[in-house]
């Protein structure tokens, strides 16, 4: 505990889902220096989501580089929960008596201090090694409950689906199921809302025009999001970084997932469903009427007993 308290600076991730998964870790840095003085590095499109912290926030333009990064003044200790190499060379240039990243991407050769990530765990241990170098615990299983969770609202019928997936185009569900399970859910009399970021508009769109449910505001801020997710029964989604951000607030979340891990990237609660043999059968292996059974089991039954939902099992591999 000899380096806090300090003026620390934490840069963090670009993506949501990569965001969430470091929660624990982030928490365990901002907890050590309570009597110090911390400032977290994030895109803008995050600031809802890190507001009401007893920390400084400090919007990191796109493409951030070192003359960017020697406008922020001078820490003690600086840590980048990012693994590009931008990010070690924004670290670099950085005015700090102690800078870490992880190993790789030219760290070493930047003169900056590595710590290994064990790329075997769940991505939230991701920065173990380099809180034990910090004198810290890790984070030893925590789930990545969010923080700066939305107010509790009654849950009452409302389902979010969540069928985009920024990057790997792959990890989507066919929006042909996700228009079956969603019209299940409405002729069980669930008001579906779709939610899709503004670099997946399209998938939201289609269905939306196929009634598939209402279409929630593309462009709408995540702090907009996370009070949906937090006052909806349940949320159905992608490996995404939206349906994380659901089971981080506590809504009941079923997460599909194809060509990526679970085991390395699933939600910190909530139903994970695998794809079996996707490399080969792709979706084919996960029809729209296993997804309804986890559902229904999350919905304590509510589908199987409506009338005109047809006959679901509740078997759900994970």
């Amino acid at each position: 505990m000899g380096r806090f308290p300090c003026q620390l600076l934490v840069d963090l991730p670009n993506w949501l889902g990569d965001l969430i998964h470091s929660q624990p870790a982030l928490a365990k840095l901002i907890a050590a220096n309570r009597e110090g003085h911390t400032t977290l590095l994030a895109p803008p499109q995050h600031r809802p989501l890190l507001q009401g912290q007893a920390v400084f926030l400090c919007e990191r333009p796109p493409r951030a580089g070192p003359l960017f990064a020697r406008s922020l003044g001078r820490y003690d200790l600086a840590i980048t929960f990012r693994h590009s190499t931008r990010a070690k060379l924004l670290l670099r240039a950085l005015p700090a008596g102690e800078a870490w990243a992880s190993c790789g991407r030219g760290a070493k050769l930047l003169g900056l201090h590595t710590f290994y990530v064990d790329r075997t765990r769940h991505q939230r241990h991701d920065f173990d090694q380099a809180l034990v170098s910090l004198g810290l615990v890790p984070v030893n299983g925590q789930s990545s409950a969010w923080w700066n969770r939305a107010p509790a609202m009654p849950r009452g019928r409302s389902v979010v689906l969540l069928p985009g997936s920024l990057g790997l185009r792959a990890k989507r569900y066919p929006k042909e199921h996700f228009l079956h399970v969603s019209q299940k859910l409405q002729r069980a009399g669930y008001a579906v809302t779709l939610v899709v970021g503004q670099g997946d508009a399209e998938v939201g769109v289609w269905l939306a025009q196929r009634g598939g449910g209402a279409l929630f505001p593309p462009q709408a801020d995540l702090g907009q999001v996370m009070e949906l997710l937090a006052g909806s029964c349940l949320a159905v989604g992608n490996d995404s970084g939206l349906t994380h951000l659901a089971a981080a607030v506590g809504c009941p979340t079923v997460a599909l997932f194809g060509p990526t891990s679970p085991a390395r990237t699933g939600p910190s609660s909530g139903l994970v469903l695998q794809a079996p043999h996707f490399s080969s059968r792709g979706w084919a292996g996960l029809p729209p009427e296993r997804v309804l059974a986890a559902i229904d089991l999350l919905l304590g039954g509510d589908l199987h007993d409506h009338p005109g939902t047809g006959s679901i099992s509740t078997a759900v591999g994970r």
